[in-house]
């Protein structure tokens, strides 16, 4: 009987359900390496980092209308998209600039990346004005571009006309140089814009007394990376901040000197009244901005290194407020970019790169307050680029 059982347990030891079910220490320890090496390597990964891809519901903070209503005030619509090439967005997406305008009844429109050259807008071929002049007539453009590098970066911003404003807005209107953007009173707009209001709200509170291209920096100036308008009661900043590059060959760059001397130039002009910036800002800040916050790779992925997130936690703790992140803490899920490469929009891993960044007296409401931040969102819904475009609402006090 002995002889009989010794190979028996023999056979038993080299099946897979006999050796799963044994007991002994010894079969444990073999199990764990046939385990790992057989096992998906998705399971295998499973506890490294997060994975979070669900998007949380978000309340939505205000309604422009009530307020109209009930308050008389006015609410300021902005809408940041990084367009990722216009040529190719206006092609896939003729109506989609004009549908959002519509559907958020925007004020200001801010474009990043479009990739154009001066000489694009006048192509008889591509008519990329004659475009915009019909999807967006009620808006007047204001472009930068970059003359370092061509198809690359640039940045633009359509203002909504109004009223007796459109003569002072006209195509031929040379830009403002940066000293016009230290000056407090445009008379022309004022004279032209009396006594007219939108409610309680006078319309010159909604025309820009200054447009500017540049930043007024040289060494940054090449690249058309900003669009700065100067409203009655703020200024409002459309950047695309240099990405640092797949090898992190442009870091130094981007955390030491863009970064730095962008910051300078915000607190320059909040000398004067409160600022708004805003657009792809090429940094997902924290574990809630990005859907695989832990993953070994981020360390070394441009937007995600340490170097760029203390970056900008600097700019922040020279007291400017994040809007979305202020006003909805615990959002998670809510992000802007997607990995078109990796097919990453559809389950949602993606990253928030796009801001709006404002002064703190802008988050802060009182009586005296003429103007107030009151809600800001993500609109994931709207395709034609890797990324999604953002929404800032400001009431405007009577």
């Amino acid at each position: 009987a002995k002889k009989k059982a010794t190979p028996k347990k023999r056979k038993s030891k080299s099946t897979t359900s006999d050796s799963e079910d044994d007991d002994s220490s010894t079969t444990k320890k073999t199990k764990k390496k046939k385990s790992s090496s057989s096992s998906p390597k998705k399971k295998a990964k499973a506890a490294d980092h997060q994975r979070w891809t669900e998007r949380m519901p978000l309340t939505r903070l205000w309604n422009p209308e009530t307020a109209m209503t009930s308050k008389g005030s006015y609410t300021f619509t902005v809408i940041s998209w990084n367009v990722a090439g216009l040529r190719a967005f206006i092609k896939k997406q003729p109506d989609a600039l004009a549908n959002l305008a519509e559907r958020y009844q925007a004020d200001v429109i801010c474009l990043q990346e479009h990739k154009l050259q001066d000489v694009h807008l006048d192509d008889p071929k591509l008519k990329i004005r004659e475009h915009f002049e019909e999807k967006l007539g009620g808006f007047e453009s204001h472009w930068s571009y970059s003359t370092t590098k061509k198809g690359y970066s640039g940045t633009a911003m359509f203002i909504r006309k109004r009223g007796g404003g459109d003569d002072a807005s006209k195509k031929g209107k040379k830009q403002a140089k940066i000293g016009a953007f230290f000056t407090s009173k445009n008379k022309e707009g004022d004279e032209a814009t009396k006594g007219d209001s939108i409610g309680d709200i006078p319309v010159s509170h909604l025309q820009p007394l200054n447009v500017m291209t540049e930043l007024g920096l040289p060494k940054h100036d090449g690249e058309g990376r900003t669009v700065t308008a100067e409203f009655p009661l703020f200024h409002l900043t459309n950047v695309y901040v240099p990405n640092s590059g797949q090898k992190l060959d442009r870091l130094g760059y981007r955390t030491e000197e863009w970064d730095t001397d962008f910051l300078n130039k915000m607190q320059q002009l909040e000398k004067g009244k409160p600022v708004i910036w805003l657009g792809d800002l090429n940094v997902a800040h924290n574990e809630k901005d990005t859907w695989n916050e832990g993953a070994k790779h981020l360390v070394k992925s441009a937007g995600t290194t340490p170097q760029e997130r203390a970056s900008f936690d600097r700019q922040l703790g020279a007291g400017f407020v994040d809007a979305f992140r202020h006003l909805h803490q615990d959002a998670m899920g809510h992000y802007s970019y997607w990995s078109q490469r990796a097919g990453n929009r559809e389950p949602n891993k993606g990253l928030r790169l796009d801001y709006f960044i404002c002064s703190k007296d802008l988050m802060e409401d009182d009586d005296d307050r003429k103007v107030v931040v009151r809600d800001s969102y993500i609109v994931p819904d709207e395709v034609g680029s890797d990324h999604c475009p953002i929404v800032l609402e400001i009431e405007m006090k009577k």
